[in-house]
Protein backbone atom coordinates (compact mmCIF):
# COMPACT_ATOMS: atom_id res chain seq x y z
CA UNK A 1 0.00 0.00 0.00
CA UNK A 2 2.76 2.52 0.80
CA UNK A 3 4.22 1.89 -2.58
CA UNK A 4 1.04 2.71 -4.08
CA UNK A 5 1.11 6.05 -2.42
CA UNK A 6 4.76 6.97 -3.51
CA UNK A 7 3.29 6.40 -6.75
CA UNK A 8 0.77 8.65 -6.65
CA UNK A 9 2.81 11.41 -5.14
CA UNK A 10 5.38 11.00 -7.89
CA UNK A 11 2.42 10.93 -10.19
CA UNK A 12 1.14 14.22 -9.06
CA UNK A 13 4.53 16.00 -8.69
CA UNK A 14 5.12 15.01 -12.40
CA UNK A 15 1.84 16.13 -13.30
CA UNK A 16 2.70 19.49 -11.45
CA UNK A 17 6.45 19.89 -13.17
CA UNK A 18 4.75 19.46 -16.74
CA UNK A 19 1.81 21.73 -15.85
CA UNK A 20 4.61 24.80 -15.06
CA UNK A 21 6.45 23.54 -17.86
CA UNK A 22 3.66 24.73 -19.86
CA UNK A 23 3.24 27.57 -18.76
CA UNK A 24 6.72 28.66 -19.20
CA UNK A 25 6.06 28.24 -22.76
CA UNK A 26 4.06 31.77 -22.78
CA UNK A 27 6.38 34.71 -23.88
CA UNK A 28 6.03 38.16 -25.03
CA UNK A 29 7.39 36.61 -28.32
CA UNK A 30 4.76 33.78 -28.28
CA UNK A 31 2.27 34.57 -26.28
CA UNK A 32 -0.39 32.64 -28.41
CA UNK A 33 0.37 28.77 -28.77
CA UNK A 34 -1.49 26.28 -29.94
CA UNK A 35 -1.70 22.70 -28.72
CA UNK A 36 0.42 21.06 -31.37
CA UNK A 37 3.05 24.06 -30.73
CA UNK A 38 2.85 23.37 -26.92
CA UNK A 39 3.36 19.73 -26.95
CA UNK A 40 6.47 20.78 -30.10
CA UNK A 41 8.30 22.57 -27.33
CA UNK A 42 7.60 20.71 -24.57
CA UNK A 43 7.60 17.33 -26.30
CA UNK A 44 5.14 15.81 -23.48
CA UNK A 45 2.72 13.79 -25.02
CA UNK A 46 -0.83 15.47 -26.63
CA UNK A 47 -2.89 13.52 -24.43
CA UNK A 48 -1.30 14.79 -21.40
CA UNK A 49 -0.38 18.05 -22.87
CA UNK A 50 -4.04 18.22 -22.94
CA UNK A 51 -5.20 16.78 -20.07
CA UNK A 52 -3.25 19.43 -18.20
CA UNK A 53 -4.07 22.58 -20.52
CA UNK A 54 -7.53 21.65 -19.18
CA UNK A 55 -6.83 21.52 -15.46
CA UNK A 56 -4.78 25.01 -16.14
CA UNK A 57 -7.78 26.51 -17.78
CA UNK A 58 -10.11 25.46 -15.03
CA UNK A 59 -8.00 27.06 -12.75
CA UNK A 60 -7.37 30.25 -14.87
CA UNK A 61 -3.86 30.08 -15.60
CA UNK A 62 -4.79 29.95 -18.81
CA UNK A 63 -7.46 30.31 -21.69
CA UNK A 64 -8.53 29.88 -25.15
CA UNK A 65 -7.93 32.68 -27.45
CA UNK A 66 -10.90 34.25 -28.59
CA UNK A 67 -11.80 33.26 -32.08
CA UNK A 68 -8.93 31.13 -32.22
CA UNK A 69 -7.28 27.27 -31.52
CA UNK A 70 -4.65 28.67 -29.74
CA UNK A 71 -4.06 29.53 -25.31
CA UNK A 72 -2.96 32.50 -24.12
CA UNK A 73 -2.26 33.29 -20.46
CA UNK A 74 -4.61 33.25 -18.24
CA UNK A 75 -5.86 36.02 -15.25
CA UNK A 76 -4.70 33.69 -12.76
CA UNK A 77 -1.18 33.85 -13.62
CA UNK A 78 -1.29 37.93 -14.20
CA UNK A 79 -2.47 37.87 -10.42
CA UNK A 80 0.18 36.09 -9.35
CA UNK A 81 3.15 38.11 -11.58
CA UNK A 82 1.33 41.05 -9.74
CA UNK A 83 1.82 39.57 -6.19
CA UNK A 84 5.86 39.04 -7.53
CA UNK A 85 6.03 43.38 -8.25
CA UNK A 86 4.74 44.35 -5.43
CA UNK A 87 7.00 42.74 -3.06
CA UNK A 88 9.99 43.68 -5.00
CA UNK A 89 10.57 46.90 -3.23
CA UNK A 90 12.87 48.26 -6.00
CA UNK A 91 10.37 48.60 -8.33
CA UNK A 92 7.95 50.44 -6.07
CA UNK A 93 11.05 52.55 -5.30
CA UNK A 94 12.16 53.55 -8.56
CA UNK A 95 8.54 53.89 -10.28
CA UNK A 96 7.93 57.82 -8.89
CA UNK A 97 11.81 58.46 -9.88
CA UNK A 98 11.17 57.01 -13.31
CA UNK A 99 8.19 58.68 -14.47
CA UNK A 100 10.19 62.11 -12.82
CA UNK A 101 12.55 61.19 -15.31
CA UNK A 102 10.46 60.04 -18.26
CA UNK A 103 8.64 63.50 -18.25
CA UNK A 104 12.17 65.47 -17.85
CA UNK A 105 13.60 63.85 -20.83
CA UNK A 106 10.72 62.88 -23.22
CA UNK A 107 12.50 59.76 -23.09
CA UNK A 108 11.57 55.92 -22.17
CA UNK A 109 12.90 54.77 -18.82
CA UNK A 110 13.65 51.48 -18.19
CA UNK A 111 14.23 48.87 -14.90
CA UNK A 112 15.70 45.66 -15.58
CA UNK A 113 17.31 42.84 -13.50
CA UNK A 114 19.55 40.29 -14.46
CA UNK A 115 18.04 36.63 -14.55
CA UNK A 116 19.52 33.41 -15.93
CA UNK A 117 22.06 35.61 -17.65
CA UNK A 118 19.44 38.00 -19.64
CA UNK A 119 18.27 41.56 -18.74
CA UNK A 120 14.50 41.65 -17.60
CA UNK A 121 12.57 44.13 -17.96
CA UNK A 122 10.43 44.64 -14.97
CA UNK A 123 9.08 48.77 -15.42
CA UNK A 124 8.92 50.65 -18.52
CA UNK A 125 8.04 54.38 -18.02
CA UNK A 126 6.91 56.14 -21.30
CA UNK A 127 7.18 59.45 -22.35
CA UNK A 128 3.66 61.39 -23.45
CA UNK A 129 5.08 62.13 -26.94
CA UNK A 130 3.83 60.65 -30.24
CA UNK A 131 6.77 58.98 -30.89
CA UNK A 132 7.57 55.86 -28.80
CA UNK A 133 10.30 53.04 -28.84
CA UNK A 134 9.67 51.31 -25.30
CA UNK A 135 10.75 47.88 -24.32
CA UNK A 136 8.02 45.59 -23.04
CA UNK A 137 7.37 44.38 -19.89
CA UNK A 138 8.56 41.00 -19.18
CA UNK A 139 10.72 40.89 -21.78
CA UNK A 140 14.49 39.36 -22.12
CA UNK A 141 17.77 40.92 -23.85
CA UNK A 142 20.94 39.64 -24.06
CA UNK A 143 23.47 41.34 -22.11
CA UNK A 144 26.11 42.26 -24.55
CA UNK A 145 24.06 44.82 -26.70
CA UNK A 146 22.24 46.52 -24.03
CA UNK A 147 23.43 49.32 -21.51
CA UNK A 148 21.28 47.46 -18.98
CA UNK A 149 22.98 44.37 -19.26
CA UNK A 150 26.69 45.94 -19.28
CA UNK A 151 25.63 47.34 -15.47
CA UNK A 152 24.15 44.52 -14.13
CA UNK A 153 27.36 42.40 -14.97
CA UNK A 154 29.86 44.75 -14.76
CA UNK A 155 30.92 44.13 -11.09
CA UNK A 156 30.29 39.86 -11.70
CA UNK A 157 33.63 37.46 -11.68
CA UNK A 158 35.22 37.46 -14.99
CA UNK A 159 33.97 33.49 -14.88
CA UNK A 160 30.76 34.30 -14.17
CA UNK A 161 30.51 36.60 -17.40
CA UNK A 162 32.56 34.17 -19.06
CA UNK A 163 30.05 31.54 -18.23
CA UNK A 164 26.89 34.27 -19.59
CA UNK A 165 28.76 35.10 -22.46
CA UNK A 166 29.10 30.96 -23.44
CA UNK A 167 25.62 30.06 -22.71
CA UNK A 168 24.05 32.79 -24.16
CA UNK A 169 26.37 33.91 -27.21
CA UNK A 170 26.67 37.34 -28.37
CA UNK A 171 25.09 37.35 -31.69
CA UNK A 172 25.58 40.72 -33.86
CA UNK A 173 22.06 42.42 -33.94
CA UNK A 174 23.40 45.62 -35.26
CA UNK A 175 26.87 46.45 -37.57
CA UNK A 176 27.89 48.21 -33.85
CA UNK A 177 27.07 45.18 -31.85
CA UNK A 178 30.09 44.11 -29.27
CA UNK A 179 30.36 40.40 -30.28
CA UNK A 180 33.93 39.85 -28.97
CA UNK A 181 34.36 38.88 -25.19
CA UNK A 182 37.39 40.84 -24.77
CA UNK A 183 35.66 43.83 -26.11
CA UNK A 184 33.10 43.53 -23.98
CA UNK A 185 35.01 42.88 -20.89
CA UNK A 186 36.54 46.60 -21.68
CA UNK A 187 33.32 47.92 -21.54
CA UNK A 188 32.79 46.29 -18.27
CA UNK A 189 35.73 48.16 -16.78
CA UNK A 190 34.53 51.32 -18.21
CA UNK A 191 30.79 50.93 -16.98
CA UNK A 192 32.28 50.43 -13.39
CA UNK A 193 35.01 53.51 -13.82
CA UNK A 194 32.46 55.94 -15.00
CA UNK A 195 29.18 55.01 -12.97
CA UNK A 196 27.09 54.48 -16.09
CA UNK A 197 27.25 52.23 -19.61
CA UNK A 198 26.15 52.85 -22.71
CA UNK A 199 24.56 50.86 -25.83
CA UNK A 200 25.27 53.16 -29.06
CA UNK A 201 23.42 51.44 -31.28
CA UNK A 202 24.13 48.11 -30.32
CA UNK A 203 21.01 46.48 -30.14
CA UNK A 204 18.80 48.19 -32.72
CA UNK A 205 19.91 50.56 -35.11
CA UNK A 206 19.51 53.87 -34.72
CA UNK A 207 18.60 53.47 -31.44
CA UNK A 208 21.09 54.19 -28.11
CA UNK A 209 20.71 53.49 -24.28
CA UNK A 210 21.95 54.48 -20.99
CA UNK A 211 22.01 52.44 -17.70
CA UNK A 212 23.27 53.58 -14.21
CA UNK A 213 23.37 50.65 -10.89
CA UNK A 214 21.40 50.75 -8.76
CA UNK A 215 22.63 49.08 -5.24
CA UNK A 216 21.04 47.52 -2.50
CA UNK A 217 21.85 47.10 1.42
CA UNK A 218 23.98 44.97 1.05
CA UNK A 219 25.86 47.10 -1.61
CA UNK A 220 25.60 44.43 -4.58
CA UNK A 221 24.04 45.46 -7.91
CA UNK A 222 19.78 45.32 -7.53
CA UNK A 223 18.60 46.31 -10.57
CA UNK A 224 19.35 48.74 -13.87
CA UNK A 225 17.91 51.81 -14.68
CA UNK A 226 18.21 53.14 -18.14
CA UNK A 227 16.90 56.30 -20.37
CA UNK A 228 16.89 54.93 -23.72
CA UNK A 229 15.31 56.03 -27.46
CA UNK A 230 16.23 57.50 -30.96
CA UNK A 231 19.94 58.11 -31.55
CA UNK A 232 19.98 62.13 -32.11
CA UNK A 233 19.35 62.01 -28.74
CA UNK A 234 22.69 60.65 -27.57
CA UNK A 235 25.41 62.71 -28.57
CA UNK A 236 28.17 64.23 -26.41
CA UNK A 237 26.32 66.82 -24.43
CA UNK A 238 23.18 65.01 -24.52
CA UNK A 239 25.18 61.53 -23.14
CA UNK A 240 26.77 63.93 -20.25
CA UNK A 241 23.45 65.08 -19.69
CA UNK A 242 21.95 61.67 -19.07
CA UNK A 243 24.80 60.26 -17.16
CA UNK A 244 24.56 63.38 -14.30
CA UNK A 245 20.85 63.07 -13.92
CA UNK A 246 20.98 59.02 -14.04
CA UNK A 247 23.28 58.70 -11.70
CA UNK A 248 21.93 60.98 -9.18
CA UNK A 249 18.07 59.50 -9.55
CA UNK A 250 19.90 55.97 -9.25
CA UNK A 251 21.46 57.14 -5.87
CA UNK A 252 18.68 58.24 -4.54
CA UNK A 253 16.65 55.16 -5.19
CA UNK A 254 19.61 52.94 -4.19
CA UNK A 255 19.63 55.24 -0.55
CA UNK A 256 16.22 54.31 -0.39
CA UNK A 257 16.89 50.72 -0.56
CA UNK A 258 19.63 50.87 2.22
CA UNK A 259 22.22 51.36 0.52
CA UNK A 260 25.73 53.05 1.60
CA UNK A 261 28.78 53.01 -0.39
CA UNK A 262 29.29 50.96 -3.81
CA UNK A 263 31.36 47.96 -3.53
CA UNK A 264 34.13 46.62 -5.46
CA UNK A 265 33.06 43.18 -5.77
CA UNK A 266 29.34 41.60 -7.23
CA UNK A 267 28.51 38.29 -6.16
CA UNK A 268 25.78 36.05 -7.66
Amino acid sequence: MENNQNKRQTYHTRSVARALEILTCFSQRRPELSLNEICEITEIPKPTVFRLLSALELARFVEHCPNKEKYQVGIRAFEIGCVFLSHLSVERVSRPIMDSLSKQFHLSVNLGILDRGQVVYLVVSEPDTFFRHSPIIGHRHYVHCSALGKVLVALLPEEKVDEILATSGMPALTPHTVTNPKTFKEHLVLAHQQGYATDIQEGGLGFCCLAVPIYNHEGKIAAAMSVSGSSVHFDDDGIGTFATVMKEAAAQISTRLGYDNAPETNGD
